[in-house]
């Protein structure tokens, strides 16, 4: 009897399709692609979410102010990965104080504080801002980069906001 319940909770575990997600911030493995590995595809519709930057223009070491945000207060922020990015590169920056209670740094490519994600988030905001640092010496247009996760299976990868020229 025993093993037979041992076999028929092993079967049911191995049948279960897991739901996960980073409930502390996504993995450094999403760094490339900004896909958050929660055994779900991404939404192909069109994001209830904007990126908002606080200027058009920075100099090298100067702050930018980044916002995302729903369209409707039902538009929640459960998690995301935000990196500023040349192409594919990833430049500059994130300066995130201790304190700040949705969002991280993080060490992408080995470079310090070169993308920002979520921390535990217990109760979803509708908007979360944080702070970019421009680059020394970089001179081109860059597009912040967002994945946006709603809820554990409901998410945007590669969300971006209008162009911020550097120089």
């Amino acid at each position: 009897m025993a093993f037979r319940y041992a076999c028929m909770l092993l079967t049911v575990a191995l049948c279960a399709t897991p739901a996960l997600s980073y409930s502390v911030g996504a993995p450094l493995e999403a760094c490339a692609d900004m896909v958050p590995h929660h055994h779900a595809e991404p939404q192909k519709s069109i994001a209830p979410y904007k990126i908002m930057l606080d200027k058009v223009q920075a100099s090298s070491g100067e702050s930018v102010t980044v916002t995302v945000q729903g369209n409707t207060p039902q538009d929640t922020i459960k998690g995301l990965l935000c990196q500023a990015r040349v192409g594919e590169t990833p430049v500059g920056t994130f300066d995130i104080p201790a304190t700040n209670e949705y969002v991280q740094t993080l060490d992408c490519s080995n470079i310090k504080k070169s993308a920002v994600t979520h921390k535990r988030i217990a109760t979803a905001p509708n908007s979360i801002s944080f702070n970019w640092i421009a680059p020394d010496g970089l001179d081109e247009n860059v597009k912040m980069t967002c994945t946006i996760v709603q809820s554990g299976r409901v998410f945007w990868v590669k969300e971006q906001a209008d162009d911020l020229k550097v120089n």
